[in-house]
């Protein structure tokens, strides 16, 4: 039963508290990660500062304050010309679900950023949820391919074709960088392409999360200029976002797979997952983020490719 609610900003220690618990139920993530992320974008939480300029949690509760849904809405970066705000981490806790109550959040948020003149993103974790969210107004606009490569089929060697390739960047080990190395990197890559430019607070976010357990940046360099990645060893290897120089994607149409490969082989891995670029009628493109707030987000563009977002947190 739909129980007397209200939708309230978390900008108290217990309404904070009450978001951070339950998105720790409901995705088991550590309360310290809530907390570095809320600190990574601006909010004091030691002094009582819940909220900043690029974050907030937004919160259902009922008349007895007991928290029955949550979101945290933070700044991206901006997408021509609007600041782009993501819904993230949409939590209901079990016995409230059915209701409406994520719903309500969702639409609030939505509201509030698209009126101020902002563009609200969300990433459905599921493709069931791409038709959950088209409810309130969202359609899918940002993809991407998500790919396996494994040595053991058969490691993709340079042709004759190749072979100027090959002499202008010979293999070497990845390098590990920082953001503003890696940022820099990623402009010159998408030059000319629609992309979402990625705030310092969301880079330094990115930075963090990709750290690898030896303390060194999980942050790649390929080839002094051939690509960059954000690389997660443990357990299974996945690269979040591999962007090949757009000069070797001409040259080659497996350049993608040979890099992945190279990185599985520094990481001692004979598979690798890594997400890429793509578009929505090929190379089996699914919806990475679905949008509120860009005039004329759902026509069809023919195939071309589709403006990039990229994938800043796993």
């Amino acid at each position: 039963m739909k129980k007397n609610y209200t939708i309230e900003i978390a900008n108290t220690r217990e309404k904070y508290e009450g978001l951070r618990a339950l998105w720790c139920e409901v995705f088991n993530d550590e309360a310290d990660f809530i907390d570095s992320m809320y600190e990574n974008f601006g909010a004091d939480l030691s002094a009582g500062k819940f909220t900043s300029d690029e974050i907030a949690g937004y919160i259902v509760r009922d008349e007895e304050g007991c928290t029955l849904s949550a979101l945290t809405c933070y700044k991206f970066g901006v997408y021509a010309g609007k600041p782009v705000y993501v819904s993230y981490a949409i939590c209901t806790s079990e016995d409230a679900r059915g209701c409406g109550y994520a719903g309500a959040l969702v639409s609030y948020v939505r509201d509030m950023v698209v009126e101020g003149g902002g563009i609200s993103l969300i990433s459905p974790a599921e493709d069931s949820l791409v038709n959950y969210y088209a409810r309130f107004g969202y359609e899918p606009y940002f993809y991407a391919s998500e790919r396996v490569a494994c040595a053991e089929e058969g490691e993709y060697i340079f042709d004759e074709e190749d072979a100027e390739y090959e002499k202008a960047n010979p293999a070497s080990e990845p390098a590990h960088i920082g953001r503003d190395e890696y940022f820099g990197w990623r402009e010159k890559f998408l030059e000319g392409m629609p992309h979402v430019l990625p705030s310092e607070n969301s880079m330094k976010e990115i930075e963090k999360e990709a750290k690898l357990p030896d303390g060194r940046s999980g942050l790649l360099l390929i080839g002094g200029g051939d690509a960059i990645c954000i690389a997660y060893p443990e357990q299974a290897l996945l690269l979040t976002e591999l962007i090949v120089n757009p000069a070797l994607k001409e040259m080659s149409s497996e350049i993608e797979e040979e890099i992945a490969l190279r990185v599985a082989a520094y990481f001692g891995k004979s598979e690798i997952k890594y997400r890429t670029l793509s578009c929505k009628l090929q190379d089996g493109g699914y919806c990475q983020s679905m949008v509120c707030g860009i005039s004329g987000a759902g026509e069809d563009n023919n195939g071309r490719p589709e403006p990039f977002f990229g994938f800043p947190f796993e």
